[in-house]
């Protein structure tokens, strides 16, 4: 099971009953002790902004990953906006803390061929 899968478990566990411990989240989903309580300190840690909760839901996802590409279409390829650039709008939303969308705070650009 991929990284998302467990996190998206781990959060819908919790947000069903915040009360719980992490052992009886552990117990009820099958993973570790030790798997749930760092898979919960990442959503703890993403959760930064007042929107950060709808990006760990089945919804928000693919909304965010849809996001993610119309802006790097939009601007990064038909606009020819710098990676820097792309890196400080995501800044901008909130994005960098977010671990499905790994923006890079620094990009090499890629050269140019004639």
């Amino acid at each position: 099971m991929e990284f998302w899968a467990k996190s998206l478990l781990v959060f819908n566990s919790f947000d069903r009953d915040a009360k719980q411990s992490i052992p009886e989240v552990a117990r009820q989903i099958g993973f570790s002790k030790s798997s749930v309580h760092r898979l919960k300190q990442a959503i703890v840690r993403r959760d930064r902004h007042p929107e950060s909760w709808f990006w760990e839901t089945d919804e928000g996802q693919p909304w965010l990953i849809r996001l993610v590409i119309a802006t790097l279409y939009t601007f990064g390829l038909k606009r020819g906006v710098g990676a820097e650039t792309l890196s400080e709008c995501f800044g901008r939303l909130g994005l960098q803390s977010h671990n499905r969308i790994r923006v890079p705070k620094r990009v090499r650009p890629v050269p140019s061929h004639p």
